[in-house]
């Protein structure tokens, strides 16, 4: 490798090794470093993007005995940070829970598997079943849906089952386990749709809020209870058909779903001259990459200076970025420069990040992604 593993390096991607893994390579192994001193114990996939992954700072056998214990673990934290009654969370985040590679997102009574190695393919029926038992009593796993290599399957139940109704802030959500965004709907936001309705309120913004990139509709229904109106546009018919079943499912009838580019829609605003008190920018990851960084920059940028034009005087924007590349001072750096372009004065009210379920671990900066900040706009 060309660089060692360390406190604040658990992956080891396909170019940082020197020799070639031979083709379809799975392996579990322990890792040295150049005087021969043990780093950890390493699940390895020839196939994944990112073939070397750390489970453990020591050597310990990758087995159920261990699988078991951390989704435990994972269970207990969960039981502790997740409120409201709120039953669409992730269960467990890979190497923040350690079971690297491995993501287990909650809906309900359903389970989304993703597995970035195929290490853990020979325990997966055995992981649904351990979960089940964790859960509590009378909750019952109808359905999981397991993902390899960017392809989703049926691995329990029906696919009747695998469109859960769940809920999230006392609201009732549908997520789609075969076709719906991320592992079935996005869930790292929750604790961010209740801060946006706080803020809104503390603000006392009554008039019109404006979700942007808004897919289920997270936003604008939390936002719903305190505003008149809101708008949630999202270029995807999908997304539209499935905020508007949402707000049914909830009887919220002042949310308008619209499907449009994000980009043209805000050039409407601009044209008509039209603003909402509270505007909410949340779109999907402009740099998936390091390389992509300079790209996403301009890209936010852009949309920032627009959002921000479509922000009423003394109301409230939010704007969010899930791109890793994309730091928390890279953010504000772009919306300052964006604030000063449209000549709006910003206040910062707070900074925030994904919800504790998506948990971060200060030495594992693989689980730190989003960044969620709101301001007061002059």
């Amino acid at each position: 490798m060309t660089r060692p593993v360390s406190s604040f390096n658990v992956w080891v991607y396909r170019g940082e090794i020197q020799e070639e893994l031979p083709e379809g390579y799975l392996e579990t192994v322990l890792l040295v470093d150049e005087r021969g001193r043990l780093l950890g114990s390493a699940l390895v996939d020839a196939l994944s993007p990112v073939p070397v992954r750390l489970y453990s700072r020591r050597e310990e056998a990758f087995d159920l005995q261990l699988i078991a214990s951390r989704l435990e673990a994972a269970h207990a934290w969960r039981e502790r940070v997740v409120r409201d009654g709120s039953t669409g969370y992730r269960l467990v985040f890979s190497e923040a829970d350690g079971l690297a590679g491995l993501t287990v997102d909650r809906f309900g009574s359903a389970l989304a598997l993703q597995l970035n190695l195929r290490n853990y393919g020979p325990f997966a029926r055995q992981i649904v079943a351990k979960i089940d038992g964790l859960l509590p009593q009378g909750t019952g796993i109808n359905c999981a849906v397991i993902e390899q290599q960017g392809v989703r399957s049926l691995l329990v139940g029906t696919a009747e089952n695998c469109r859960p109704v769940y809920q999230s802030n006392g609201l009732k959500f549908e997520a789609d386990l075969l076709e719906g965004p991320k592992t079935g709907a996005f869930l790292d936001q929750r604790e961010n749709y209740q801060a946006a309705a706080e803020w809104a309120k503390r603000l006392g913004l009554a008039g019109r809020g404006l979700d942007l990139y808004s897919s289920s509709g997270g936003f604008a229904m939390n936002l719903a209870s305190g505003l008149a109106k809101v708008d949630a546009v999202d270029s995807s018919k999908s997304a539209v058909l499935r905020i508007e079943a949402n707000c049914r499912r909830n009887g919220i009838g002042n949310v308008r779903a619209i499907e449009a580019d994000v980009k043209q829609f805000l050039r409407g605003l601009t044209q008509a001259r039209q603003r909402y008190e509270c505007v909410i920018v949340d779109p999907p990851a402009f740099a998936k990459q390091t390389k992509q960084k300079e790209e996403a920059t301009r890209a936010y940028y852009e949309l920032n200076v627009r959002a921000l034009s479509a922000v009423a005087p003394s109301g409230l924007f939010v704007t969010c970025s899930c791109s890793h590349a994309i730091s928390e001072s890279d953010l504000l750096s772009i919306v300052r420069e964006a604030a000063s372009e449209s000549r709006r004065t910003l206040s910062i009210l707070e900074k925030r990040t994904q919800a504790l379920d998506h948990r971060e671990i200060v030495t594992i900066p693989e689980t730190s992604y989003l960044k969620c900040l709101y301001f007061g706009v002059q």
